[in-house]
């Protein structure tokens, strides 16, 4: 089985480090000319959007569907590890008209945020523009982020990152810290594109084209899915020069992706030996003349392993198009697989909300903190012990809180590092705390979930465990359950069953009560004109729910009574029962 590194998504640096940012801008409008120190703050030109993604429809009907991971979708707020916030524009003057976003998008929008938040961890807000607005009439959307930026002793040296992955590695908010950057991500959707489907059911009909799929490959290239390589081209996008240029500023530094990029005889584009910057080599490579370009991160290799796909290999045809070549996995390769959200063109009847394995196993090589989406795909040689299989909080009162513990531990016998997450599915549990965990092979960590009803009444739900270790599947999911009578509330005495009771071998009616904290009770059964006849109960009992059954074997037919006294409260009910 192939091992992997350590796993280290799930950790906060919390070193202070040296205030000394490298930016460079990416524009809508081009090339940016200008260079600015502010105080070791430095901002350099980057290409404009539209040379980091553009997506384009095809004309095939894949009937192809694959819908987020069920545990996640069943409460995506409570999974979240990252949150996104996004700025709705629209372009004054275009034909789709200037108000608003349409509610139908804004909700497919919202929905597609909803699962990235599980995929990525990030302490900062990931702060999205995103412009409806007329494209070509090709073009579904296009996307990339604002800055890309360097910080001493983050990450890879000398190399760009993305403003939102290097603020999540170094929980910092960098946008803050550059004049005139509100947000990290700059997207436009063709406003005038008229076969979108606006469904969030990964059910996509015929002929038409998934918008929630379309949104989620935006946000890829916009948190990092871009790489460093550029041709000149002219206004048509018409190649003026055959050479190629990897990596920005002075000197030319690559993007974080450009370091895992190999040719098809394993060579890093990145050597300078083979492919001098700038070089015809370098265009060659990006044309596919050099065996093709692939991306060598041991996890996104990790997550095509046991598949007949072994190689992640990137989108390069023999005509450069700018947007699309590089910046893609390969179109035909990946075509109707989990892996297909990041092609350069999207296919109708199709419908991915996932942003799948391999990009999950990129982000992790190049250093995204993950969620636990993303976790649950790259799978450690790590082993998960839980010393609960499930979790039961009793009786107690509306808007009362009943805390238990969970230990998750990682078995001695694991090499690398233990990564998840916990989510819960119903709003009457939650998590005191910490809801991820990093655990080194021998140590474990203690999670509180509390139970805090909101109705009176019996409560149940799941507690879910994603985790990266190779022992038990994930995720793991521990039932929940708990039941509350009212605020103040002590007991709560319930119908019999079956009422009637009609007599059988061996059978008995039950007598159901609940009382909500440690009481003296005393339970009795009397004939319907007052006689008693025996006691149930006549003791103290803990908090809980009680199930009694009397002994009716020498009764007659008829009409019982029985009472049931919990410190001062008194309740009564009948029961029916048939020889």
């Amino acid at each position: 089985m192939l091992h992997k590194k350590l796993f280290t998504h799930l950790l906060r640096l919390n070193t202070i480090f040296i205030i000394s940012v490298w930016i460079t801008l990416v524009s809508g409008k081009g090339i940016v000319a200008q260079e600015i120190n502010m105080d070791n703050l430095m901002v350099k030109p980057a290409p404009n959007m539209e040379h980091v993604c553009t997506l384009d429809p095809t004309d095939i009907d894949a009937h192809f569907y694959i819908a987020p991971d069920r545990e996640l979708a069943k409460n995506f707020q409570a999974a979240a590890t990252s949150t996104f916030e996004v700025n709705y524009r629209v372009d004054i003057g275009n034909a789709c008209g200037d108000t608003a976003w349409p509610n139908e998008v804004f909700e497919a929008f919202e929905y597609a945020m909803d699962i990235w938040s599980v995929h990525l961890s990030s302490n900062v807000p990931i702060r999205i523009d995103a412009v409806w607005t007329e494209l070509g009439e090709r073009t579904l959307g296009s996307a990339g982020p604002t800055r890309v930026v360097q910080l001493p002793g983050v990450g890879m040296p000398d190399t760009w990152y993305t403003i939102s992955q290097l603020s999540a590695m170094a929980n910092r908010v960098i946008r803050d810290e550059i004049d005139g950057v509100e947000h990290d991500v700059r997207i436009n959707i063709n406003c005038n594109f008229s076969d979108w489907y606006f469904g969030t059911d990964a059910n996509t009909p015929a002929g038409r084209i998934d918008f929630v799929s379309v949104v989620l490959h935006e946000i890829g290239h916009g948190i990092g899915f871009i790489g460093g390589i550029s041709v000149p081209t002219d206004d048509d996008q018409e190649v003026i020069e055959e050479t190629g240029t990897i990596g920005l500023g002075s000197p030319l530094q690559p993007l974080v992706y450009d370091r895992f990029a190999i040719d098809g005889n394993t060579n890093s584009i990145l050597n300078s030996a083979v492919y001098p910057n700038p070089s015809n080599a370098i265009f060659e490579a990006v044309t596919g003349r050099r065996g093709g370009l692939f991306f060598d991160g041991e996890d996104a290799l990790f997550t095509l392993a046991e598949l007949p796909i072994e190689t992640a290999t990137l989108y390069t045809p023999e005509e450069y198009t700018p947007g699309s070549s590089y910046s893609h996995v390969d179109q035909e390769t990946f075509t109707n697989t989990p892996n297909a959200l990041m092609r350069p063109r999207i296919d109708r009847a199709f419908a991915v909300h996932s942003p799948g394995p391999l990009f999950c196993g990129m982000l992790s090589d190049m250093g995204w903190p993950l969620g636990v989406g993303c976790l649950s795909f790259l799978a450690a040689d790590a082993q998960i012990a839980v010393d609960r299989n499930r979790i039961e909080f009793g009786v107690s009162n509306v808007g009362s809180t009943v805390q238990q513990t969970i230990t998750i531990s990682s078995n001695n016998d694991s090499a690398e590092m233990l990564s998840g997450g916990l989510t819960v599915d119903n709003d009457n549990f939650s998590i005191e705390g910490e809801t991820s965990f990093g655990l080194q092979p021998g140590t474990e960590a203690q999670f509180t979930i509390q139970y805090v009803p909101q109705t009176d009444e019996r409560h149940s739900g799941n507690l879910t465990i994603f985790h990266n270790a190779n022992n038990i599947p994930s995720p793991i999911v521990i039932p929940l359950s708990g039941e509350a009578l009212q605020a103040d509330q002590i007991v709560r005495l319930e119908q019999s069953f079956p009422n009637p009771s009609v007599a059988t071998a061996g059978t008995s009616p039950t007598i159901p009560f609940v009382i909500s904290e440690d009481s003296d009770v005393r339970l009795d059964l009397y004939s319907i004109d007052g006689r008693h006849i025996h006691s149930l109960v006549n003791s103290r009992r803990a908090a809980g729910r009680y199930n009694e059954m009397p002994d009716m074997s020498n009764l007659s037919s008829g009409v019982y009574i029985y009472r049931l006294i919990v410190g001062n409260k008194v309740e009564s009910k009948k029961l029916m029962y048939v020889r």
